[in-house]
Order: C-alpha cells, then sequence, then structure tokens
C-alpha cells in the first residue's frame, strides 16, 4: 500500500512538473531541465528489478 502511494504521489508531481512546463512555454534549456526532471521522478517510480531490463527499439517495425 505504501508503495502504491508513493507511485501515485511520484506520478502526480510528474503530472504537475508537464502541465506547467506546458503553460510556462519554456525555452530549450528550461525544456531540458524539465525533462530531466520528469525522467528522474519516473525512475523513482519503477520498481528496482526494471531498471536492468534493456528497453526495445521503439524504430523497428514488426511485419504484421
Amino acid at each position: 500500500m505504501e508503495n502504491l502511494n508513493k507511485q501515485q504521489l511520484i506520478l502526480s508531481r510528474i503530472q504537475l512538473i508537464a502541465d506547467i512546463s506546458q503553460t510556462a512555454q519554456c525555452n530549450s534549456q528550461e525544456f531540458l531541465i524539465v525533462m530531466s526532471l520528469i525522467s528522474e521522478l519516473a525512475r523513482q517510480a519503477l520498481p528496482e528489478n526494471l531498471e536492468d531490463v534493456i528497453p526495445c527499439d521503439m524504430n523497428e517495425t514488426e511485419p504484421h
């Protein structure tokens, strides 16, 4: 339960930062800072065992 509350708090912070940055019309340097903050908060929300997972290449297309 505590882990769920922590994740909800982190996701709420991510959403707040993203909403503020969208309405503030950040310059490119500020945008990079915002993305860094979001990235760090998202990393905290992920379970520790997912850190070693190799992300898939989203640019690769699979034949259907």
